[in-house]
């Protein structure tokens, strides 16, 4: 039996997305899983690089991409960095400010997946 423990369950996707950092920074990042309390961001050096540039700690960013074709918009927090390969990085980030609209596009597209999940 799988038991989800964490607060907000994560739901594992494939979505593009953007990473905006400030002085209009922007990379093309795929979302690899996504709940309320964060996103799972694939990317390769490039996205490494911008993110390493960034001279302040900690480094927030803003991810924007759509669920169901509608807008959302959310401002994250990089929490922990997973080299996969030469080239392919993956990177969480713990969400810290979304709008209500946003919320409620991801919160229903996870509770869509727990009540599709084969435990």
């Amino acid at each position: 039996m799988h038991s989800e423990l964490r607060m907000h369950p994560r739901m594992p996707i494939e979505l593009t997305a953007t990473l905006n950092l400030p002085k209009g920074i922007s990379v093309n990042v795929i979302i690899r899983n996504i709940s309320l309390g964060g996103v799972m961001l694939e990317g390769g050096d490039q996205m490494f690089e911008v993110i390493q540039q960034q001279v302040s700690l900690p480094v927030d960013v803003d991810v924007q991409f759509e669920v169901d074709g509608q807008p959302v918009y959310g401002r994250y927090r990089l929490i922990h960095t997973t080299r996969k390969r030469q080239d392919l990085y993956q990177m969480g980030f713990k969400a810290l400010t979304m709008d209500l609209t946003s919320t409620e596009l991801i919160r229903q597209l996870v509770n869509k997946y727990e009540l599709t999940r084969v435990e």
